[in-house]
């Protein structure tokens, strides 16, 4: 590597580190970040970096190990059980998106092969930043979470078919396109067998032999030999080597090394990657958005709303509600990173213009910009969109008094139980849950539950917290009991609240917050256990009463 070189490479670096610092602390994707630095250093602005060329080839390593960690990530069986939501509403989103797109790229002037890339570009969604929104906001067991999180796994599916079709749609030949997709197919096909023969017999002897060794560097570096191996091989058969090391990535993601293998190459993938969006700003021509930007703007806004509308009403016409419908919309209305990627591949293939390519780029990016705001943001603006409709009209229990009542929050096993109880000397509660599967299975037997989180002030209100003697919060998750009480006390000052605690440390927090009672579950199970042993050893009641109340700090 020259001197010149090095220097480069570390101004990517750097620039990439400030420039992510920045953007999360605005709680922006560190992708938007890294496209925004390569803009900014590439050639079309500062020129600090004058020909992005030559960091390319390591750059597109990082799309395959992308891929790759995506296959490790990949399970059929939850796919299957999610399956009304990734065939049904994903293909629909999918098919509806890419051919409403590419016709209007193709009346724009593209041609064919690239009006179906740049459609699928457009089509999909941002893997990272949804699910990372969704976590953030505790909404990934809502029903528009689940939704949303199998529309993505269908999108991720489709990724890998149009890795196929780039290289193919790139060979410049007068063969037909149908023969070259067969050809395709074929090659897919003995591929796939080739991988998979080594995936069932050859890898689990390599890595069981390189476990025995007991070296990290060992086990990281087969990895990292594998995956590149499978990319080449890929590549040999004319097909793309990100498409190597997604089928790699599923091999491995089901044997017994998955999590060793994911932690071993996430510093490899997460450089890399950043690399490759810096190329991919270094791309784009930036004239294209001062001179354009009212079109771009408006583009920008067009696929939001375009996007927004298709998936909402696929959900719709799943019978499914038209808040959670807008809401599932709104969560996938941006692009994503596969979609960039797919539009960078498309470039090196000379599929798509070098200015079609940047304009496209441009506005995915806008749109991922602008998609936690609308993330955050899904409860009230789909609540605007569907006239005021009652966020619970579709899951509200049948109306009982809610005075002097209890609230719990979660109702899995304990707040089942505890529900039985209050059923058994007649005080009136009602639930909270966000798994839509609970809500609807206990709503049958008639049981006083309604669909939301717990610190929603909108869902607090409807269960009448002014009115509620005591609150009951059951999440295992601390974050969540911490979220319910910073929204709940604030509104009751005067209401007891309840909370169950599976973290050691997390006691004074949560007293400290405003719970009146912390259920410490292992402590409470622990002495329990130790009770009944001391009970069975002829131990006298009061001498355990007095060790109980030693361990429980209580003289």
């Amino acid at each position: 590597m020259s001197q010149e070189l090095f220097q480069q490479f570390l101004l990517i670096l750097g620039f990439s580190l400030v420039g992510a610092v920045l953007l999360q602390r605005l709680r922006m994707a560190t992708i938007v970040a890294y496209i925004i630095v390569g803009a900014l250093i590439g050639p079309a602005a500062l020129g600090l970096i004058d020909d992005p060329s030559q960091f390319s080839l390591l750059a597109e390593f990082g799309v395959v190990l992308l891929l790759f960690t995506l296959g490790l990530e990949f399970n059929f069986k939850k796919m299957l059980a999610m399956r009304f939501a990734v065939f049904g509403v994903g293909s629909m989103q999918v098919a509806v998106c890419t051919g409403v797109f590419a016709i209007a790229v193709y009346m724009w002037g593209a041609s064919l092969p690239a009006a179906i890339i740049i459609a699928g570009t457009l089509a999909l969604s941002s893997t990272a930043i949804v699910t990372r929104e969704l976590l953030n906001n505790r909404q990934t067991h809502s029903q528009h979470g689940q939704l949303s999180i199998g529309v993505l796994l269908f999108q991720d599916l489709i990724a890998v078919v149009f890795l196929v079709l780039v290289p193919v749609f790139g060979q410049q030949t007068e063969v037909s396109l149908l023969a070259n997709l067969t050809q395709a197919g074929i090659n897919a096909a003995i591929l796939l067998l080739l991988l998979l023969a080594a995936g069932k017999w050859l890898l689990p002897i390599i890595y069981a032999e390189v476990a025995r060794s007991k070296s990290e560097e060992i086990f990281a570096l087969t990895t990292l030999v594998i995956v590149l191996l499978a990319a080449w091989l890929t590549h040999s058969f004319q097909l793309s080597m990100a498409l190597g090391g997604f089928v790699t990535g599923m091999m491995l993601g089901e044997g017994s090394f998955h999590y060793q293998i994911q932690s071993d190459i996430r510093a490899f993938r997460d450089i890399l990657l950043g690399l490759f969006f810096v190329t991919i700003g270094m791309s784009i021509d930036l004239t294209l958005l001062f001179n354009y930007w009212p079109r771009i703007i408006l583009f920008t806004i067009g696929l939001i709303a375009i996007k927004t509308l298709v998936v909402a009403l696929s959900v719709r016409l799943l019978s499914y509600g038209a808040r959670d419908a807008f809401r599932v919309g709104l969560n996938l209305a941006q692009a994503g990173e596969f979609g960039i990627a797919l539009m960078a591949l498309a470039l090196v293939n000379q599929i798509v213009p070098s200015e079609q390519a940047s304009f496209v780029t441009i506005i995915a990016i806008l749109t991922m910009v602008a998609s936690p705001f609308l993330i955050r943001h899904t409860e009230t603006i789909s609540r605007w969109l569907t006239g005021g409709d009652a966020s619970l009209s579709a899951h509200q229990p049948g109306q009982v008094d809610l005075n002097n009542h209890v609230i719990i929050g979660g109702y899995g096993r304990l707040g089942t139980t505890l529900a039985g109880f209050l059923e058994g000397n007649a005080i009136a509660y009602i639930a909270i849950d966000t798994d839509i599967n609970v809500v609807e299975k206990y709503r049958k037997l008639g049981k006083n539950i309604v669909y939301g989180d717990s610190h929603s002030a909108e869902i607090l209100g409807y269960c009448n917290l002014s009115s509620a003697r005591l609150v009951v919060l059951t999440f295992k998750s601390m974050e969540q009991g911490k979220a319910a009480i910073a929204s709940i006390r604030p509104r009751a000052p005067d209401v007891a609240i309840i909370v169950r605690c599976l973290e050691e440390d997390g006691f004074d927090e949560l007293i400290s917050l405003g719970a009146n009672l912390v259920f410490p579950e292992l402590l409470e199970s622990s002495l329990m256990i130790s009770r009944q042993a001391l009970e069975i050893l002829h131990v006298s009641v009061e001498d355990i009463d007095v060790q109980m109340r030693k361990y429980r700090n209580v003289d």
